[in-house]
């Protein structure tokens, strides 16, 4: 019994990462209408570059703000150089591009990094608690989890930006007819 509650936890802080990713493709799907497969990739390339950052001496929260930074830095342009010249393109062509960049960060990563598995620190020790059935590495990731799940429903319940997002995702015309700027894929569909 004890081995199974140890399992329970542990599969309960993998699907805490996992929910992470996936509503981070949720996200991304509502707001653009494309389903980004590279997703990982670029969360991987991510913890790489945050890999480097650590090993070169850098405190892990140092780390960790440089790697947002440069991680939204690399999003946008992704965003402007890949995926906005295949924007009103038929929906095989996002597909390929998102696919292409699967194979260019992969092998990138690769190339730079080898395949070989690297050791990560953690900012939570890990610590078992509770006779061992759980630790504090799994306790705090799923307590960032939640906490990221808590602001970001805060942020798009709460917030005028928030408000404005959701509703450009929901109704596109409705949202424009209001006064909500709506960017891409929205701008050439209805005009």
């Amino acid at each position: 019994m004890h081995q199974l509650l140890q399992q329970v936890f542990s599969g309960l802080a993998t699907g805490a990462i996992y929910s992470s990713l996936a509503l981070a493709l949720v996200m991304i799907y509502r707001a653009t209408e494309l389903v980004n497969f590279a997703q990982g990739e670029m969360a991987m390339f991510s913890t790489y570059l945050a890999w480097t950052l650590t090993n070169a001496g850098v405190p892990f929260w140092g780390a960790f703000i440089l790697t947002l930074a440069a991680s939204f830095v690399g999003g946008v342009l992704i965003e402007r150089f890949v995926i906005r010249p295949v924007e009103n393109a038929p929906v095989l062509a996002s597909v390929i591009v998102f696919i292409g960049l699967i194979l260019i960060l992969n092998s990138v990563a690769g190339w730079i990094y080898t395949y070989t598995v690297k050791d990560f620190p953690s900012p939570f020790p890990d610590k078992p608690m509770l006779h061992a059935l759980i630790t504090t590495r799994d306790l705090g990731v799923m307590g960032v989890t939640l906490v990221m799940l808590v602001l970001l429903y805060s942020f798009f319940r709460f917030t005028p930006i928030g408000l404005a997002m959701r509703a450009a995702a929901q109704n596109p015309v409705s949202a424009r007819l209001c006064g909500i700027r709506v960017g891409y894929p929205f701008q050439n569909r209805w005009h």
